[in-house]
């Protein structure tokens, strides 16, 4: 009994990260319509994605709140809150006030995602081996699929409102079925009832700006990887979700041998080789802007990006003393500020120069990166 009750939610909740994954693909890879759609700039675009993070980030001292009294099971009910809010996105009266709905769209998804990666680390707990890599490859698996299925529907001219509507739709009824087999903590694990702010100290400090780093770098690839694809390599409209499709496809592979690398050598180790191989695909994408030279550059920064959430989230849900939702929605609290500046920035970045100039400033982050961890590294061993 118990083996299917664990069995069930691990499929439960691989459908759940695919669904996400799925839902993503539906807003990046329409971003050239949404521009179009308010009549925005590249700068007015990006704070779309900027809202979003207030929000989401806005939220995280509540994640630890709402996780720790309630469990994550209860709490990634508000996944459905965020499937209602995600097809009004197309159809606000004005930028001002798809700004403010972003906001309310951004918490409700940084709620969820906080609970179902908690989720996911009590189903690697009951399994006692490493399988938050495979959660985290079904999330890029969604991104693939959902960016091929917004190809077809372009060449189909299904229009942005429509899509989402469908997805939507089909979100809501895939979440109803799959949310009665998550798994409910112990109440040893329920243990933080009091509103607090767990500050990460030490090594998980150095971790949490690693995090930072990768998720500027992840979400600046994910989110603008269409837009570049179609302005600087001048595909159409129709063909430049393929960028991200491919992106998603080499993440997601990386991440379902992820859980095998990680069982071979240590940790730190493969992060620091993940931050080299990143580093390497952006310096290429930037080279020269021609599509032989972008669709290679994305396979090596999806590769290089596969691993990193899911070990650094496996670090921050095995701190001692708390629970895994509250280690997660702590160094969230902190690498949540990439989601924030790091879209704007780009976009304002390229604004007064180019995409291009845009993912030189990532291609940076990606050395800061690998120094940190460099330096995580180097605590480890004295401690």
């Amino acid at each position: 009994m118990y083996v299917k009750t664990r069995l069930a939610s691990r499929r439960a909740l691989l459908t759940q990260f695919f669904l996400y994954g799925f839902i993503m693909a539906a807003i990046l890879s329409r971003f050239p319509d949404l521009k179009v759609l308010y009549k925005m700039s590249s700068a007015e675009l990006s704070f779309v994605l900027f809202f979003m993070s207030v929000g989401s980030l806005l939220t995280m001292p509540l994640c630890a709140q709402l996780i720790g009294k309630y469990g994550s099971k209860k709490v990634s009910l508000f996944s459905l809150l965020m499937l209602f809010i995600f097809p009004l996105l197309t159809q606000m009266p004005n930028i001002i006030a798809l700004y403010a709905l972003c906001v309310f769209f951004g918490a409700s998804l940084g709620i969820s995602d906080v609970a179902m990666n908690s989720n996911s680390l009590i189903v690697e707990k009951a399994y006692k081996r490493p399988i938050l890599g495979l959660f985290h490859a079904f999330f890029y698996l969604g991104v693939f699929v959902g960016a091929w299925l917004s190809i077809l529907f372009l060449k189909l001219s299904i229009s942005i409102q429509w899509h989402h509507f469908i997805i939507a739709l089909a979100g809501f009824a895939t979440f109803l079925f799959i949310h009665r087999f998550y798994l409910k903590e112990t109440p040893a694990a329920v243990q933080n009832k009091s509103f607090k702010i767990n500050f990460p100290k030490g090594t998980i400090l150095i971790m949490a700006f690693v995090a930072l780093c990768g998720r500027i770098i992840e979400g600046a690839v994910a989110d603008w990887s269409t837009v570049y694809m179609n302005e600087i390599i001048k595909l159409t409209a129709a063909l430049s979700p393929l960028g991200l499709a491919i992106y998603a496809a080499f993440i997601s592979g990386g991440r379902f041998f992820g859980d095998y690398v990680r069982s071979k050598f240590p940790d730190v180790n493969i992060l620091f080789a993940s931050c080299l191989i990143t580093a390497s695909g952006l310096a290429l994408m930037i080279s020269y802007p021609h599509i032989a030279i972008a669709i290679p550059a994305l396979f090596i920064c999806g590769l290089g990006l596969s691993n990193l959430v899911p070990i650094i989230y496996s670090i921050a849900g095995n701190q001692k003393g708390i629970s895994p939702g509250v280690g997660l929605a702590t160094i969230n609290t902190i690498s949540g500020f990439g989601f924030l500046f790091g879209p704007s920035v780009i976009g304002f970045i390229a604004e007064k120069s180019s995409l291009r100039v845009s993912f030189a400033y990532v291609l940076i982050l990606a050395l800061v990166m690998a120094y940190l961890t460099n330096l995580y590294k180097k605590s480890l061993a004295k401690s």
